[in-house]
């Protein structure tokens, strides 16, 4: 007769979770270690719908109770077909209008968008779950605006790495000259 070896559940239990409280630190440790030595970031998809470096802003009818704005420079706009990835810098103009709801938050944020803009910083601004606006090219004349996107305010470049797709294309591009129009 075989004599049958009794382990106490407890114990077992006990033996079991000594070592598992060693494989999550591990299992980070080796992810952390793999990423410095790819160089490589884990983002999840951007909610930012725009990148742009603003020449010039126009709002409209006034500056001090705008309906409509014109944003003049260059454009990186949200590709809608991959929440990862940005459509290249194109220059021309972005003509939103005020949203039914958060106009006066969006107001603020045009406000800033006119101190940033000429500065050659870029800046990303609106939402890219909402309709994403058209970029028109400046011979275009300014109707049908967007509706503006109140996102996640505005953010700015030093927020972002450096090295992130459209901040970088928007950096190395050469200072963009938006045309001469009539400011109000």
């Amino acid at each position: 007769m075989k004599t049958k070896c009794f382990i106490p559940t407890h114990r077992l239990i006990l033996n079991r979770s000594a070592f598992s409280f060693l494989k999550l630190p591990a299992v980070l440790l080796t992810a952390a270690f793999a990423l410095v030595v790819t160089g490589t970031s884990v983002r999840a998809s951007d909610p930012i719908c725009v990148f742009a470096k603003i020449d010039k802003v126009v709002l409209e009818p006034n500056d001090s109770s705008p309906d409509r704005i014109q944003l003049w420079g260059s454009f990186c706009v949200a590709d809608s077909k991959d929440n990862n990835s940005y459509l290249p810098p194109q220059k021309g103009y972005l003509y939103y209008k005020l949203p039914e709801t958060n106009s006066e938050a969006a107001r603020t944020e045009w406000n800033d968008l006119k101190a940033v803009a000429g500065s050659g910083d870029v800046i990303g601004f609106g939402s890219r779950r909402v309709q994403h606006p058209k970029l028109r090219d400046a011979k275009e004349k300014p109707e049908n605006p967007d509706p503006y996107s109140v996102g996640f305010g505005l953010v700015k470049a030093n927020q972002r790495s450096a090295s992130y797709g459209p901040i970088k294309a928007l950096q190395s591009e050469k200072k963009s000259s938006a045309p001469k129009t009539k400011s109000n």
